[in-house]
């Protein structure tokens, strides 16, 4: 019993370290990983929406920009600008836009692109839901 709960348990390790979570659905929203750009092979991002019949919500950060500290990343959604934000002294910058706080949150969708690009235009990362 006890070597088939280990083959068990071996098996499901090696399924989740082979298959990698993307794309996480649940109660808490649906979460991304936006994959660096070429520019910025450090850079690693996420973004989370959530929507409920009273609100929708989104996040979106990324990290390890460092040598873009001070500078403004421009967050852009579903082909949008949603937002500028200064990276901080630690290379990371996010926005989290809420509607029940008035705040603009484009309407997310299955393929619905992520970016986060330079104030001239460069992209650091991208993903899509």
């Amino acid at each position: 019993m006890k070597r088939i709960t280990t083959l068990l348990t071996a098996t499901a390790l090696l399924l989740t370290v082979g298959v990698p979570t993307v794309l996480a659905k649940g109660g808490e929203g649906t979460r991304i990983v936006l994959k660096s750009a070429k520019a910025f092979p450090a850079a690693k991002g996420s973004a989370k929406f959530k929507a409920t019949a009273e609100e929708r919500e989104l996040q979106v950060e990324v990290e390890h920009i460092r040598r873009l500290a001070g500078k403004r990343v421009v967050f852009i959604v579903g082909g949008k600008k949603i937002a500028t934000k200064k990276v901080n002294r630690f290379g990371a910058a996010e926005i989290n836009r809420n509607s029940q706080l008035g705040q603009f949150v484009p309407n997310v969708q299955a393929g619905t692109a992520v970016r986060v690009k330079t104030a001239g235009g460069a992209l650091i990362v991208k993903g899509s839901f």
